[in-house]
């Protein structure tokens, strides 16, 4: 088996991964607000709305090769820190549920270890994806 070479994704893609990650999350729920107003009440639609843009959010780093949408424009992936696999639905729940830290938890990318406090929660790496 042939070794697995990591590289870690620079602090700046990450950040602009995760702002394309919050652009498609809007999107999906105003989309599906928009849709499902035609079928239920609003208040069911907004709420279905939120609730389908939120697992987009948590469960979007666990997508084929661990790569969110913002994630496989950017060439960058989730893997497992111990395994290197990529990123399995716990993992995802896990790193993205602290998001609403916020700054404290990009101050541990910036000034730490290149990790946020989700990652080393789910055991996780952002990594460059190489093809």
């Amino acid at each position: 088996m042939e070794s697995l070479t990591v590289v870690t994704a620079h602090p700046g893609k990450r950040f602009q991964g995760q702002f394309i990650d919050g652009i498609v999350t809007y999107f999906l729920g105003y989309l599906s607000f928009y849709i499902l107003g035609f079928f239920v009440e609003k208040d069911i639609a907004g709420y279905t709305a939120i609730a389908i843009g939120l697992l987009y959010f948590l469960l979007s780093d666990s997508l084929p090769d661990g790569q969110s949408i913002g994630k496989r424009l950017l060439n960058i992936q989730v893997l497992s820190e111990k395994s290197k696999q990529p990123c399995s639905l716990i993992q995802s729940f896990f790193r993205n549920i602290i998001f609403p830290l916020g700054i404290l938890d990009w101050i541990f990318i910036l000034f730490g270890p290149n990790r946020r406090l989700g990652d080393f929660l789910a055991s996780t790496i952002v990594v460059k994806k190489f093809k």
